[in-house]
């Protein structure tokens, strides 16, 4: 649960930074004392659906783009075992357009 509330306080100060906010413009945008957002920002809070709501209608984003953890994620190994589980999951149509997308991003010379 830990790791949970890290990644989601990473992601909120991703997306605070991404505005150009400090933690106290965010707290008054959200009607959230700055204190506990630096505290959710840590990993150290788990705020309330009320408080996550309050903080992403600041931000003007839906509420799910709060748990967008992958943005988050630094560890190559994480990121790795991440796209294996969706690549496992995928149709083979779905598996050669990401093949497609892949070779069109970064191709092989």
């Amino acid at each position: 649960m830990n790791e949970k509330k890290t990644l989601l306080g990473r992601r909120i100060r991703t997306l605070r930074n991404m505005k150009g906010w400090t933690q106290e413009e965010l707290g008054k945008r959200a009607d959230v004392n700055y204190k506990f957002i630096g505290e959710i920002e840590r990993g150290r809070q788990n705020p309330s659906l009320n408080i996550l709501y309050k903080i992403a209608t600041a931000m003007q984003v839906d509420l799910p783009e709060l748990f967008r953890s992958e943005h988050e994620i630094f560890d190559r190994k994480e990121l790795e075992t991440r796209i294996l589980r969706i690549l496992k999951k995928v149709t083979d149509e779905e598996l050669r357009h990401i093949l497609l997308v892949l070779n069109t991003l970064y191709p092989i010379v």
